[in-house]
Formats: structure tokens, C-alpha cells, sequence
């Protein structure tokens, strides 16, 4: 699969994207800034905006003495730019034909760094001896919008200083147009200077120029030989123009292109059908045919660098995916469970869950059966009067099981916090650096104090009783859609119970299990239910098993009574439950904060969608790169 020009600009810009995004996300994991690391300045500053629809080439014709550069840069520009002659005195400084407004968008001075820029005006300042490196520039509406075209020094010149400047140039530009001749492709000049390209790993074109021609087509490969054995050059493209000084003159000189290595003698068909191809228009070639290939060429040395498992995005990803997992550890220290075991947690009385119960259920009571429990529900109570208020004047005062359980639940809370504090001391003096500076705050004295007060403040403000009865009200009513047969089975004995009450409360006047037992000083207050079947009766109104005893409802629902039993200790289960999440949420959001849920954060990072887009970019970008060819890219 060839990669394109637009495939790698578009997998650019979504990694740009993302990396951004990615960035973001990594706030929380205190890791060094995207800006300031090498491979993201090549994607800002090279990548990406020579990767956009902005995108242009910097294509310096280079070469020795009086071999023409100047008319191929002629040509390359579309125009007569630079003077040509027979008997020119050589270019002492550079020149760039630029497209208009080009320099409105863009910093000349950060493209050809290590120049002094100078618009260019004299036609002859650019052969002007002078110690100064000077690049000349000027708008050409004739030149292509994405090439920037440069004339440069000779380099096979004695003069050092050119050799200097024609090192700064090849820095500067994307490709090399190396033009040669059949006396210049073997200098030593030419050959130092093209060395330092190849190992640059710069793309380079060959031109070779004033062929005499067809006879030099025999000639051309040998030349091409030597240079590339001699420098370590394998060029892009390679050219040949015959020597045709007024075609030079009038920009009508005729380029052919021709294969590397060239068609052998067994491959006369190929060779003969090259040969016969029509001429290419230079700046046509490097502006639109063969653009993004050289381009691609130009940056594939920033394209490793970027995909680079060592020193690249890869190197970025793997620091995220270790520094998160140090935030996994310390979250994984920072759960509930892990901080403490409670077990000492305080039972809730029966008696309440049973007034609850009741409750419920008589507001499931319909008809005749609702008013005669009512009634004496109410003839209970006024009857029992007189005992509750003796009691109250003269007994001892009476702690409610309701409060009992708040100061039990209250001591259990204490002793968790403390745990869950001692904890925390220890993972603050061996844990994980992350947590210290975290945890220091949070364990300081008047942290402690405070969220002790925060803690009392808000147990004391909770209403149990309607949170119990809540509880109850959704427990039952799943119990009624779970065991409707059952239900209509407890229901059927609420109705005997109101049949046979006038008896039983006689009977439980007696006994001490009816209202009077209330104030009989609540004799077996927390001995209610006892059997199931006492949970059964309580469940269908309270009279039942008292009245008729237990045969009567075993007879009809002997196998319901453990799914009773066991509804029953699923209250409990749910309520203590409610309660220790409750004190759970209360630490999370007094004494941790938002720490735990930054940690999971952190944690969760390499499972981003952020960080999967930049990853899946870069694989992309890897997986193009592996498939270009060694040298030539896109050919």
C-alpha cells in the first residue's frame, strides 16, 4: 500500500488534535508539558505546517561552476530571474523567487535561518563579494504558489566562505536540484558537498545538463553511476536537458526524465520507450506532479522521529501509562474496603422494624377490616394511657430504641473513623509519594476535629425513623410482588384477626403480649418476634398467633414462614448496609475529597478515548512508513 501526501496531512492534523486533547486529560497526572519536547516541536513547527494546505518546497538548484544553475532556476521559476551567461562570474549569494504575499503569511527569517534577508532589487547584488551572508528575496507572480526557488553560490568555488553559505542552504532546503554536467558529476568539491546530503539523508534531483544529444544517452548512466558510488546519493528523479543555449534563453529548454538504475541492453523495449517520452516542465514537476512524493521525502527524518518508540510519541504514551498506574495503586489503597473493616456495626431493635411493619400494613387494609383494626388500634391506646403517663412521672426515664441505636451507631462510627485514620497515617509515612502531600492536610489535627463535628452534625440530623420506614415500605412492596399467593394467604388472616379482635385484646391485656403489655413496662420489648411465625402474626396485624396459635397459620402457610424469617433478615441487612454507605460517602467527602475520584481519573487515562486517537494516529502513521520504499519515497 502507497502512502499519499493527503493520508499522512490528514493523520497530522487528527494527531495534533488529539495529542492536545490528550494533554488535557493528563492535567491531573502532573507530567511534563507537551510544548518544550523535540518531537512535538517538529510536529508544530515542521510537520504540521508543511503538511497543510499551505504546504510549499524549498528547492535550492545547486551546483559547480558554469554548469547552468542559473537557467534551470530560470526555469524552475517560470521566469528570467537570474542573468545567465557563457561567462558568468558565479552567484556570491543566494537568491529565492518567493509566490506573492508569501512573505505576509510566513517568517522568512525562521526558513533560512543563519541568513541576513534582504529584499532583492539589484540584479546584481547577489554577485557582490561580502563577508555578510545575505539571502536575497523577491515576489514573483510567475512562480508556483507552494515552491520557493534559490539560486545559491557555486559550490566547487575557492572561496570559502561559499562553501559555508551552500551548508546553510542545504539545511534550509526540502529538496536538492543537483545539476551536473559530463566534466562537473565527478569534482571533489561537488562530491564533499553532496556526501554531507546523502548524510543528511536529503532528497536530491539530478538535472544533468548540456547533453549533447541522443549521443550522450549511452553516456549519462555511467556518469550517474560514479556520482551516487562516490557521494551515497540515490536520487528521487533524474533529468537530462540537451545543450540548447537558446532554448536556455528563452525558458523553452526541454526536460527529459529518465529511470535509475536506467534500462539495460536486455531491456532495449523499455530504454527505447523512455527515451521517446515527451518533456517535463520542472516547476510543474515539483509544484503539482510529484509534490507531496518529494515533500514526504523531505520530512520522513521528522516522521521517524515523531513515531520513534525511544524519543517520539510512543516514548509520551508509555510515560502516561506508567505514571497512571502509579495513580491506580494509590486509588486501589483509597478504597472503602480497603481502608477499614467494620464489624462491629450495631444491630437495629426488632421492635422498630415490627412498628414499621405494622404501619405499612395498615396501609394495605381495606374496608370493614381497616376500620375495626383502627378502632381498636385507638381503644388500645387510650386504654394504655394512664399506664405511659405513670410511667413517665414516676419510672425511670426511658432511653427510645431509636436513640439507643444512634448513640450505638454513634460509637461504632468513632471507633471506624479512627481506624480509617490510622490507615491513612500509614500510607502516609510508606505510600506512594502521590498521596503525601494529600494526605498531610487531611490528617492534620484540625482536620480531625473538623470532620468529627462534620460527622456527629450530620448523623445526628438524620431522621431514622423515616429512613427505616422507607426501607420497610420498599422491601414489603417487593415482597408483595414477589409472593403475591402468599400475600393474599397473609392477608385472608388479617381479615380473621379483625373478626376475632374484641377477644384477643382481652387475651393480650392478660398475658402481657397486647396493648397492655406497653404498660406492663414493655416486658418483652425486644422479644417480639421470636419464630417466624411470630413474624408471620406481627405481619398480619399483630393478634393473630396470640389469638389462635401457632397450628392456625402453620396450617396454611408452614412453608412460608422461613421466606418470611428471611425477608426479615434482609431488612436488617439493607438498613446496616444503608448506613455504613452512608459513612462511607461522609469520609469520601470530608476527609478525602475529590481525591479518589481524581485518582480513578488518572488511573483511567490510557483507556481515554484521547489517548486511544493518539495512539491509533501514530500506529498509522508507523504502519505508512514501514511500507515506503527504502530511498525512494511514492515512486
Amino acid at each position: 500500500m502507497q502512502t499519499t501526501y493527503s493520508d499522512c496531512a490528514r493523520e497530522i492534523a487528527r494527531l495534533y488534535e488529539a495529542l492536545h486533547q490528550l494533554e488535557r486529560d493528563c492535567s491531573v497526572l502532573r507530567i511534563d508539558p507537551l510544548a518544550g519536547r523535540e518531537w512535538f516541536e517538529l510536529l508544530t513547527q515542521k510537520l504540521r505546517p508543511q503538511l497543510s494546505d499551505d504546504a510549499y518546497l524549498v528547492a535550492a538548484v545547486v551546483g559547480g561552476t558554469n554548469l547552468g544553475k542559473s537557467v534551470i532556476f530560470n526555469h524552475i521559476a517560470s521566469c528570467r530571474a537570474s542573468g545567465t551567461s557563457p561567462l558568468a562570474s558565479g552567484t556570491k549569494h543566494p537568491v529565492c523567487l518567493v509566490p506573492p504575499r508569501f512573505s505576509e503569511d510566513h517568517h522568512l527569517s525562521s526558513i533560512f535561518t543563519g541568513f541576513t534577508l534582504q529584499e532583492w532589487t539589484d540584479p546584481d547584488a547577489a554577485l557582490r563579494e561580502d563577508e555578510t551572508d545575505y539571502l536575497f528575496w523577491q515576489s514573483s507572480e510567475k512562480t508556483a504558489e507552494n515552491l520557493l526557488v534559490l539560486d545559491t553560490p557555486d559550490i566547487d568555488s575557492d572561496a570559502k566562505v561559499n562553501w559555508l553559505r551552500a551548508d546553510k542552504i542545504r539545511r534550509c532546503a526540502d529538496v536538492l536540484i543537483a545539476v551536473l554536467t559530463q566534466q562537473k558529476y565527478n569534482d571533489a568539491a561537488v562530491k564533499q558537498f553532496f556526501r554531507k546530503a546523502a548524510h543528511e539523508d536529503k532528497a536530491v534531483i539530478v538535472v544533468f545538463n548540456q547533453c549533447q544529444l541522443p549521443d550522450d544517452e549511452s553516456y549519462w548512466p555511467l556518469w550517474m553511476q560514479t556520482f551516487c558510488r562516490e557521494t551515497g546519493v540515490h536520487p528521487e528523479y533524474i533529468y537530462i536537458a540537451p545543450n540548447d543555449r537558446g532554448a536556455a534563453e528563452s525558458l523553452e529548454l526541454p526536460f527529459y526524465e529518465r529511470e535509475w538504475p536506467a534500462p539495460t541492453a536486455d531491456n532495449a523495449d523499455d530504454a527505447d520507450q523512455v527515451h521517446s517520452s515527451p518533456p517535463c516542465d520542472l516547476s510543474d514537476v515539483l509544484s503539482r506532479l510529484h509534490f507531496g512524493e518529494i515533500k514526504m521525502r523531505t520530512l520522513r527524518g521528522s516522521l521517524n522521529q515523531l513515531t520513534s518508540d525511544d524519543e517520539g510519541v510512543p516514548a509520551y504514551l508509555d510515560e502516561i501509562r506508567r505514571r497512571s498506574s502509579e495513580y491506580q495503586s494509590a486509588a486501589e489503597l483509597l478504597t472503602s474496603r480497603n481502608l477499614t473493616e467494620i464489624d462491629n456495626w450495631p444491630t437495629l431493635p426488632n421492635s422498630l422494624f415490627v412498628k414499621e411493619i405494622r404501619d405499612w400494613w395498615s396501609t394495605q387494609r381495606q374496608g370493614w377490616s381497616s376500620k375495626v383494626h383502627g378502632f381498636y388500634n385507638s381503644l388500645g391506646s387510650g386504654i394504655t394511657w394512664p399506664f405511659r403517663a405513670a410511667r413517665d412521672k414516676f419510672g425511670t426515664p426511658r432511653e427510645s430504641a431509636a436513640a439507643k441505636y444512634q448513640h450505638q451507631e454513634w460509637e461504632a462510627i468513632l471507633i471506624a473513623v479512627e481506624r480509617v485514620l490510622q490507615r491513612l497515617q500509614q500510607f502516609q509515612e510508606l505510600g506512594s509519594e502521590l498521596l503525601r502531600p494529600h494526605l498531610a492536610q487531611a490528617l492534620s489535627g484540625s482536620s480531625r476535629s473538623e470532620l468529627l463535628a462534620t460527622l456527629q452534625a450530620e448523623h445526628e440530623e438524620r431522621d431514622l425513623e423515616q429512613e427505616l420506614g422507607k426501607l420497610v415500605a420498599d422491601e414489603l412492596a417487593s415482597f408483595r410482588e414477589e409472593s403475591p399467593q402468599f400475600y393474599r394467604v397473609v392477608k385472608h388472616l388479617d381479615v380473621w384477626a379483625a373478626a376475632a379482635r374484641p377477644a384477643v385484646s382481652i387475651a393480650f391485656f392478660v398475658t402481657g403480649f397486647g396493648p397492655a403489655g406497653d404498660a406492663a413496662a414493655q416486658l418483652a420489648a425486644n422479644t417480639v418476634l421470636q419464630s417466624a411465625a411470630h413474624v408471620a402474626g406481627d405481619v398480619a396485624g399483630g393478634t393473630v398467633v396470640a389469638a389462635a396459635g401457632e397450628t392456625a397459620l402453620s396450617t396454611t402457610a408452614s412453608t412460608s414462614a422461613g421466606y418470611i424469617e428471611a425477608k426479615f433478615h434482609r431488612l436488617h441487612q439493607a438498613f446496616t448496609q444503608q448506613r455504613v454507605e452512608w459513612l462511607a460517602e461522609c469520609l469520601n467527602q470530608h476527609l478525602l475529597g475529590t481525591l479518589p475520584a481524581e485518582l480513578q481519573k488518572a488511573a483511567a487515562i490510557p483507556q481515554s478515548t484521547s489517548f486511544q486517537s493518539v495512539a491509533d494516529s501514530v500506529a498509522s502513521l508507523s504502519h505508512r512508513l514501514q511500507n515506503e520504499p527504502e530511498q525512494q519515497v511514492l515512486r
